[in-house]
C-alpha cells in the first residue's frame, strides 16, 4: 500500500535525560511546513579488498544519525507570559526560556534620559531580565509612550529603549513592563536541552533522540515571519506505528510583515528605515560526535549574523558607510504584531554592519548589508521575546 506524503506529522518533547526517549504524544505536535527528513546520515568505511579482478568491496556503516529540517511560523502563544509552542525548539538550540507571567509595574527613579528609564529600586537585579520586553509609561512624564527594551542593567536599574521617549522619564513616571516569554542564548547545557523527535510518514515512524539544532529567521516584507530549523539527532528506531491523533491548538495565526504590523525598527539608533528584507541566522555549530563510550549531538559555538535591505538615504540622513568602515556597533531591535500574546520582538545590544552595497528594487536604490551580533557580558547578543 502506498504511503501518502500529505499524511505526515512531527511530535517533539524535551528530554529530562539526554538521549532518553521523552515519549512525546499528539499533544506535542508541531504545526510546520517545508519538511525534509534525512533519515540515515553518518559515516562509512570502504573495505577495499585487493583481489585479482575488478569490483566493489562494499562498505560498512560506522555511525548513524538523522537530520530533520522544517519551518514554523513566528507568532506568540496567544497569551502574553505563556510560552509559545515553538519555545521548546529554541531550548534545543541552546536558548534559555524565562517566563514573566504577569506585568511588572513600578515608578521610575530620577536619572533617565531620552532613550533610557531608571526603573524602581525593587526591579530585577539580573542583567538582561527585561531585554526584549515592552515598557509602557502609564502616568507622569512621557505618559502614553511604549518602547521596546534593548538592554537592562540589573545593578543600575537602567533600561535602554529602542526609540527616544517623548519626554525624559523621571520620578513621576509610572510604568508597566508587559508579561512575556524571553529566549536568550546560553553556552551551557543542563537538563531538558535536547528533544525527542518523532517523524511519522503515514504509519512509518522515525525516532530522533538527543536532538539539538540551529535555526534562521525571515522577517522580510510582504511575507509571514518564519523560523527555519535544522535538527540533528541520534538514530532511534524506525518502525511501523499508527499516525497519532494530534492537536495544534497552541499555534496562532501570524500577521504579515508590513507597515501596520511591524514597528520599532532600530538600526544602530536609526528609527526611520524603510525595510524590504530582514533575515537572521543563529549559526550554531552542531556536531554529531561518536566515540567509544559516548554518542551525542553537541552545540560547540555560535556566531549570529543577519542580512537586511532598506531604502538608501543620503549620508546626511544616516552615514552607514562610516559606521561600516569604523566597525561601529550599536543596538538593533524590531517588533512585530499588535495584540498582546501575538507580539514578537528581536533585539540585540551590539550589532555591527558588514559588507554594505547598493541594489535596486522597483527602480528605488536600496542599501543592503550584513549584520553581526556580539555579546557584551556573555550570552546576551541576541534575544527573542514572545509577548
Amino acid at each position: 500500500m502506498s504511503l501518502l506524503t500529505n499524511k505526515r506529522v512531527i511530535i517533539a518533547k524535551l528530554e529530562s535525560t539526554y538521549g532518553v526517549d521523552a515519549s512525546p504524544t499528539g499533544a506535542d505536535a508541531l504545526l510546520l511546513r517545508n519538511l525534509d527528513l534525512m533519515p540515515l546520515e553518518g559515516d562509512v568505511v570502504q573495505r577495499d579488498f585487493i583481489r585479482p579482478y575488478f569490483g566493489s568491496s562494499g562498505e560498512i556503516r560506522v555511525s548513524n544519525f538523522a537530520k530533520l529540517d522544517f519551518e514554523v511560523e513566528l507568532v506568540g502563544s496567544g497569551t502574553a507570559g505563556v510560552a509559545p509552542p515553538w519555545g521548546k525548539l529554541l531550548t534545543a538550540c541552546a536558548f534559555t526560556e524565562t517566563l514573566l507571567a504577569s506585568a511588572v509595574t513600578g515608578t521610575a527613579q530620577a536619572g533617565g534620559s531620552s532613550t533610557t528609564i531608571k526603573l524602581a529600586a525593587g526591579a530585577s537585579a539580573v542583567d538582561g531580565a527585561y531585554n526584549g520586553g515592552t515598557v509602557s509609561i502609564t502616568a507622569g512624564a512621557s505618559n502614553g509612550d511604549s518602547r521596546e527594551i534593548i538592554s537592562y542593567n540589573g545593578t543600575t536599574k537602567i533600561a535602554t529603549v529602542s526609540k527616544a521617549f517623548t519626554t525624559t522619564p523621571d520620578a513621576t513616571s509610572s510604568y508597566s513592563i508587559g508579561a512575556m516569554a524571553q529566549y536568550a542564548p546560553t553556552s551551557a547545557f543542563g537538563t531538558s536541552t535536547s528533544l525527542s523527535l518523532y517523524f511519522n510518514l503515514d504509519g512509518t515512524r522515525h525516532i530522533l533522540l538527543g536532538a539539538r539544532g540551529t535555526f534562521t529567521m525571515d522577517m522580510s516584507a510582504k511575507a509571514l515571519p518564519v523560523m527555519k530549523f535544522s535538527f540533528t539527532g541520534l538514530l532511534g528506531t524506525i518502525s511501523d506505528a499508527v499516525l497519532p491523533s494530534v492537536s495544534f491548538s497552541g499555534f496562532q495565526v501570524p500577521q504579515t510583515i508590513s507597515t501596520a504590523n511591524t514597528t520599532n525598527l532600530n538600526l544602530q539608533g536609526y528609527n526611520n528605515a524603510i525595510l524590504e528584507k530582514l533575515t537572521f541566522d543563529i549559526a550554531n555549530s552542531v556536531t554529531y560526535r561518536q566515540l567509544v563510550g559516548a554518542e551525542s549531538v553537541l552545540i560547540t559555538n555560535r556566531k549570529p549574523t543577519g542580512n537586511a535591505s532598506i531604502e538608501a538615504v543620503a549620508v546626511g540622513t544616516k552615514d552607514w558607510w562610516t559606521a561600516a568602515k569604523s566597525a561601529a556597533t550599536g543596538p538593533f531591535g524590531v517588533k512585530h504584531g499588535l495584540t498582546p500574546g501575538n507580539i514578537i520582538s528581536v533585539t540585540s545590544q551590539s550589532m555591527q554592519i558588514t559588507a554594505p552595497k547598493y541594489s535596486d528594487s522597483d527602480g528605488i536604490a536600496m542599501f543592503e548589508f550584513g549584520m553581526q551580533f556580539m555579546p557584551i557580558n556573555g550570552n546576551d547578543e541576541f534575544v527573542i521575546v514572545a509577548k
